[in-house]
């Protein structure tokens, strides 16, 4: 941390990697005959999260941002992380797993990578970039809740 090209290229290529994971992951386990992973279903959006936390850890550990705006880029991870960790262990016995990312899911992560790096160039449009993450990750996270409610049994 400290030059900031280094570090939006690193956010760059971090977000590059995110974006073909996915691809790669399913290509290698259609040309082994399998077709799912339930790995993969938890532990792609996991890095996800602890890559976000990270940055925004190294940021305030070299250059200190304020923290409600800290706040404002990692709401949805400071939203989902509890979430999820109680749905795997109240529900994940009793129904689907449905938690792929969805459109807000992914405009949410856009707005993450371009307020973090408004951030490291302590841009003046950090502050409404933040704002648009979290009003896209809190309805990232009430698109998760629904579809796994819509995805739950009848009882």
């Amino acid at each position: 941390y400290g030059d900031p090209a280094w570090s939006i290229a690193l956010v760059v290529l971090a977000a590059l990697t995110d974006a073909l994971d996915g691809t790669v992951a399913r290509w290698a386990m259609r040309r082994r005959g399998r077709v799912t992973s339930t790995a993969g279903e938890w532990l792609d959006p996991l890095a996800d999260k602890v890559f976000v936390i990270g940055v925004l850890g190294a940021i305030q550990a070299h250059d200190p941002a304020p923290w409600g705006l800290i706040a404002l880029i990692a709401a949805r991870e400071l939203v989902v992380i509890p979430l999820a960790a109680a749905y795997r262990l109240v529900m994940s016995s009793r129904m689907p797993h449905a938690f792929k990312a969805g459109l807000f899911g992914k405009a949410a992560t856009i707005a993450e990578l371009a307020a973090i790096v408004a951030l490291i160039l302590r841009s003046p449009v950090a502050l409404p970039i933040a704002i648009a993450a979290a009003t896209l990750g809190v309805a990232a996270v009430i698109s998760y809740i629904a579809r796994s409610l819509a995805a739950a049994p009848a009882v």
